[in-house]
């Protein structure tokens, strides 16, 4: 505004003494070539009153200023209508810090994902426990196994798949309905990398698997910081536990690893079995919204069970109960009063979800 007021600014060398203003500076004017000989291309000067100038000045700026304004909003639009996305905050090394990002918008975008990019997650059923396939195009993740019991069926359900190999498998804790059908999977088909929580779990429940990782140098990583992977162009990111694990209380649920999975605008959550303390923990830092999760521990109710749903805001959610142990009444109940979708192991058998990017999702089920 300044520099405008000094180039268009008209002066007379004369000022007001109260207002500072020039009040008789010159305008000069140049007549046409039809005007009379006498006058004709010399320039005249014509007196007008200070504030005169002034008003004219601040006309001339104010029309100025709006024709800029009104070319940004059109160069805007523009920018707009050509399809550009915003991308979601950069992930921090923990699942709390990373849930400092705000609520999604429509449209919003993960990196490293496409808009046609198409994801289907298996949620197998082998009773109260998690055994999860993600398939990402060419691209098969295993999150969690099972118990040992159930290991063959899942072999034969992978088969049955045509998955002859795994990107990764990521084991969220060392409990024997996660992680007892890790062994027989991982020495039955290869996998690239394998993800472990960072503490040492009780050898009778994890004893195999790491047992199998040492004889035959099994690619592996313990996730003390957040682990971030592309599969076929969905973004997997594996981030540590919340709640340090106590031996004293074998609190493997507490510290289980917790999964977020981005494809297009679609945002996946799976927090393993984490209760009370962790789930607090998370709803500390976190303001992230996710359109499918995978309820933790099977269903259980704790004490924030509400504010944990109320803050995940889901659209649908999986519980992977069984005939024997179902899910908490009250857990149900919340959900039917945010009118999200429920499915469940114990109900509905192996539940499949498939989404391409849009928050619009298409869901079978078994029974």
């Amino acid at each position: 505004m300044k520099n405008i007021l000094q180039k268009g600014q008209l002066q007379s060398g004369k000022h007001d003494r109260k207002t500072g203003a020039p009040y008789n500076a010159p305008l000069f004017l140049y007549l046409p070539e039809n005007s009379p000989r006498s006058c004709r291309h010399k320039k005249m000067s014509v007196c007008l009153p200070g504030r005169v100038c002034i008003i004219l000045i601040c006309c001339l700026v104010i029309s100025t200023l709006l024709l800029t304004g009104c070319s940004k909003k059109d160069k805007k639009k523009t920018s707009a209508d050509k399809g550009s996305v915003s991308t979601p905050a950069s992930s921090s090394d923990s699942a709390g810090q990373s849930g400092n990002n705000k609520p999604k918008e429509s449209g919003q975008t993960s990196s490293g994902s496409s808009a046609d990019t198409k994801v289907e997650a298996v949620f197998f059923d082998v009773g109260k426990g998690d055994c999860i396939l993600f398939t990402c195009g060419d691209s098969h993740v295993l999150i969690d196994a099972g118990y040992e019991e159930t290991s063959d069926d899942i072999l034969k359900e992978l088969k049955k798949r045509d998955v002859e190999s795994l990107d990764a498998m990521i084991i969220t804790h060392y409990d024997k309905d996660h992680v007892g059908g890790a062994a027989e999977i991982a020495s039955s088909i290869p996998v690239d990398m394998i993800y472990l929580p960072d503490y040492d779990g009780d050898p009778d429940k994890c004893g195999d698997l790491l047992n199998l990782i040492d004889s035959e140098k099994l690619s592996h990583t313990r996730v003390a910081s957040t682990e971030e992977f592309d599969a076929d162009g969905v973004d997997f990111k594996v981030h540590p536990a919340l709640v340090s694990y106590d031996p004293k209380i074998k609190n493997d649920n507490d510290a289980s690893l917790i999964i977020e999975v981005f494809c297009g605008d679609d945002q996946w959550l799976l927090p393993g079995d984490i209760e009370e303390e962790a789930i607090a923990a998370w709803l500390e830092t976190n303001q992230q919204e996710y359109d499918v999760l995978k309820y933790p521990h099977h269903g259980r109710k704790e004490s924030n069970s509400s504010d944990f749903i109320s803050n995940v805001s889901p659209k649908v959610t999986v519980i992977t109960d069984s005939n024997d142990k179902h899910a908490s009444k009250k857990v149900l109940n919340m959900m039917d009063e945010s009118e999200v979708d429920v499915y469940r192991s114990s109900k509905n058998g192996t539940i499949t979800i498939t989404g391409n990017g849009n928050e619009e999702f298409n869901i079978s089920t078994e029974k």
